[in-house]
């Protein structure tokens, strides 16, 4: 006899056995009886479903981890990618080639700031640096900062050369 369903069931085949009458103290002992296979009833299905929580908590654990993993590993890229950041920024903004000790992929010998023009967006006096080719090319200009379209110079044509062209 393992379980309390067990052990009820053989004291109700023990009140059964005895021929208990229908006074008052054998229908006490019947209730009694039935009480308790309805308790037992109950305790069963609480630990059928404790056991089903349990697994529900070992699968959210464990899909825990793994986001806390996937969290880890989004975290450990954008470290990456601050430096490779931080490198190209100094390469941008300093005249001197970038000596940055990083372990980073920037490629930050290979960058040339001279590729670059300084333009001031009349929309939000924000200095904002463009590719030469994107100046060259009849492409609408936008400033990162404002999202307000950007013409290089004072002439109407685009073409950022500064003076009053005549088309």
């Amino acid at each position: 006899m393992n379980t309390i369903t067990e052990k009820v069931s053989y004291v109700k085949g023990l009140a059964d056995g005895l021929c208990i009458g229908d006074d008052a103290h054998g229908k006490l002992l019947k209730a009694i009886v039935d009480v308790l296979q309805d308790m037992a009833e109950e305790i069963a299905e609480n630990t059928e479903m404790i056991d089903k929580l349990d697994e529900c908590i070992d699968e959210i654990a464990d899909e825990c981890n793994d986001i806390e993993d996937t969290l880890e590993d989004i975290g450990e890229e954008l470290d990456d990618m601050s430096d490779e950041l931080e490198c190209l920024e100094e390469a941008v903004y300093d005249d001197d080639d970038c000596d940055c000790d990083c372990d980073c992929d920037c490629d930050c010998d290979d960058f040339d700031d001279d590729d670059f023009v300084e333009v001031v967006c009349p929309h939000c006096n924000e200095t904002v640096y463009f590719d030469e080719d994107m100046l060259e090319n009849d492409d609408k200009l936008i400033c990162p900062n404002c999202n307000e379209e950007i013409i290089p110079g004072c002439c109407d044509c685009g073409c950022g050369c500064g003076e009053d062209c005549k088309d």
